[in-house]
């Protein structure tokens, strides 16, 4: 089996524990939330960059409001047509959204385009090494690269149910550690 053979069947089974999790865990976006004081020590971020949750991905925007409120920007990613990196346009809660591809909502491309120093990413399934295992677009792997090509460091943060914890993702040679993990109950820092 390649790489890809077995993130494939990887995804499948992550998405089911996921969404057991989902079912189980209602407050989980509530319980993210918890952790803004200690991303924001660590981080000190001044603009932060979330996604908007679909399927049956936690709701970070909870702790992106937090965020703000400890004093962050906040944005959100325009997804771009298949191949290219993210693109990132300024957003502040309850602003209204565009209908994005995916089911996504996002920001209508009018406000300014922004580099996030901290991104909060959604992905399927984690290891203890922050490997992350999203749904096989390459969105942020192309995100991380760009911003890194021009020169701005962004620290990424997975968010996941405790439960998406898996021995092992595989990688390849494009793939790109997260600098942590936030679930409901922890934050995990790569070593």
């Amino acid at each position: 089996m390649t790489i890809d053979d077995d993130k494939k069947q990887l995804r499948k089974q992550a998405a089911a524990t996921r969404k057991k999790a989902f079912d189980a865990m209602p407050d989980a976006p509530a319980r993210l939330a918890a952790f803004h004081h200690e991303l924001t020590r660590i981080y000190a971020p001044l603009m932060v960059a979330a996604y908007w949750p679909i399927r049956t991905e936690i709701d970070p925007v909870p702790l992106l409001a937090k965020l703000a409120d400890d004093g962050a920007a906040t944005c959100l990613p325009v997804t771009p047509i298949e191949g290219k990196p993210l693109v990132f346009h300024e957003w502040q809660i309850g602003t209204p959204l565009a209908d994005g591809p995916y089911h996504t909502k996002e920001p209508d491309g009018s406000s300014p385009v922004v580099m996030p120093d901290l991104i909060l990413a959604p992905l399927l399934a984690f290891d203890a090494q922050c490997w992350r295992l999203g749904y096989g677009g390459g969105f942020y792997d192309r995100t991380l690269d760009a911003l890194e090509k021009a020169g701005h460091k962004a620290h990424v943060v997975g968010i996941a149910f405790d439960e998406s914890e898996v021995e092992h993702v595989p990688t390849g040679p494009y793939d790109k550690v997260l600098s942590a993990i936030c679930t409901p109950t922890s934050l995990r820092l790569a070593s």
